[in-house]
């Protein structure tokens, strides 16, 4: 194995010729089942005809965000380095098409047939220039700036083509990410973004088409040694393409009036530590939708509220290992994320493309998209109970989690009529009660070697997950 890896650390690593360059390539095999609740069909409906029998599908967000978490039965990951200074990785993974996933009663992870292989790879590939004062990455990630993964605030989608800047002088830190959302719209989509009845008040009639969408995101905050405080804004641009003055981290803080392409929304951010190991979180998102107040007569306007309040705690057990716990509520209004224009909708929407289905068949489809929303990763008009408890041994050879949640959610989703949901109150229409439990644990025989097993439910949903997975790494 060795062998045939080095030829590749030496285009990462130049063979360890500068002693301040260093290079790593890793595989993992993952053989095994790995279940996870899914919605009830597959497609909720079908998004875009291109031809006689070439289609989009829009897969429900349940089954995309579980899909996700979908363990790929081989990944190769590359690496490179000089000093710790600036950093490259990136990782190629081998899973399941989500489509032959779905329909395997099994929910293997494996797969022999071409045809059920995913496309969109990669999934993760960034690079990073570490500094005395923060770090710049750039590439495709998951950003990590939300104490839970149940954050209200850039929350929902499983990574980000993006830009993030963090600066930090002595207890002052500042945030600031370009995101770049595909504005991918179907007919019906792009014929609503055309019709100026849809725009907003104070757009005076313009309207915004560019296939171009863009989340900025500032954030300016204190961390101290104590707990955290900061104020975000969230900026999202669709229809146009964005100049300096839009994406310029220098522009006058809320510098946006929402001229019909652009929606702004306010968060607040806080956290406590008031002892070793421990801290409480708190965050609050504010979308003024009327702004500036006053543009159209008689419209009062309304305020989109999102709220999460958060608890985590590790305790260390000695010789036992350690225990990890952390408990989340959230609460997310009825159009929270939504709107009446296609390209302001808070949504970071992907695209699979595959080759599972053949060509020549009357239900071929060579296209699945899921939006998923950039805040809550339920989405809106919910309000949720999270616990989640982790446990690990002190060798690391063990370890174990138990996610489980109770979960209420109103009728309103991302697609429902944006000026129905701004008029309900919250858990609008036919309520779904839920709970869900998921377990999974791990033991590492060597550190080659680790074998999983787990299960969980979700309403009517049961699944296993269960496997083996092997790791090597070469590293110069």
């Amino acid at each position: 194995m060795q062998k045939l890896l080095l030829p590749l650390i030496a285009l990462f690593s130049l063979a360890g010729a500068a002693e301040n360059i260093g290079g790593s390539v890793y595989v993992k095999v993952n053989a095994g089942i790995w279940g996870a609740p899914t919605a009830n069909v597959f497609a909720a409906d079908t998004m875009e005809n291109f031809g006689k029998n070439w289609r989009a599908l829009r897969i429900p967000l349940e089954t995309g965000r579980y899909f996700e978490t979908l363990s790929p039965f081989f990944i190769l990951g590359l690496g490179a380095n000089y000093k710790d200074d600036f950093v490259i990785h990136a990782e190629f993974p081998l899973r399941r098409d989500i489509e032959a996933w779905y329909q395997d009663s099994y929910k293997r992870t494996y797969t022999f047939d071409p045809s059920e292989l995913d496309l969109n790879v990669p999934t993760e590939a960034w690079g990073q220039w570490n500094n005395p004062a923060g770090f710049v990455k750039f590439g495709r990630f998951k950003p990590e700036i939300a104490p839970t993964p149940n954050s209200i605030i850039l929350g929902g989608a499983p990574h980000h083509d993006a830009v993030h800047w963090k600066f930090s002088a002595g207890v002052a830190r500042y945030d600031f990410l370009i995101v770049s959302l595909n504005s991918w719209l179907d007919s019906n989509e792009t014929k609503k973004q055309h019709d100026v009845k849809n725009a907003i008040p104070n757009a005076r009639g313009r309207v915004y088409t560019e296939p171009s969408k863009n989340l900025l995101l500032h954030r300016v905050g204190i961390d101290g040694r104590f707990g955290y405080l900061a104020i975000i804004e969230q900026s999202l641009i669709g229809g146009k393409n964005l100049e300096f003055r839009d994406f310029s981290p220098f522009a006058a803080w809320h510098n946006n009036f929402s001229y019909g392409y652009s929606k702004m929304s306010t968060a607040f951010e806080a956290g406590l530590k008031p002892i070793k190991n421990s801290e409480f979180y708190w965050q609050a998102v504010m979308e003024d939708l009327q702004s500036p107040v006053g543009e159209k007569e008689g419209d009062k306007g309304y305020t989109t509220l999102a709220f999460l309040a958060g608890y985590k705690q590790k305790i260390p057990l000695g010789i036992y290992g350690e225990l990890e716990s952390r408990i989340d509520a959230v609460r997310t209004d009825p159009q929270y994320n939504n709107n009446k224009v296609p390209l302001q909708s808070m949504t970071s929407r992907k695209i699979y493309n595959s080759n599972f289905r053949a060509q020549g068949k009357p239900n071929f489809a060579d296209m699945y998209i899921v939006d998923y929303p950039l805040g809550y990763r339920r989405g809106p008009d919910a309000i949720d109970l999270w616990w989640n408890l982790k446990y690990a041994s002190a060798s690391k050879a063990f370890s174990a989690e138990l996610e489980s949640a109770y979960l209420r959610q109103g009728q309103c989703d991302l697609y429902s009529d944006h000026d129905w949901c701004s008029k309900q109150k919250i858990l609008s229409g036919s309520e779904e009660k839920l709970i869900l439990m998921d377990f999974l644990a791990n033991y590492f025989y060597n550190k080659y070697i680790k074998i999983y097993a787990g299960a969980g439910f979700y309403d009517s949903d049961k699944w296993l997950k269960v496997g083996i997975i092997f790791h090597g790494l070469v590293e110069s």
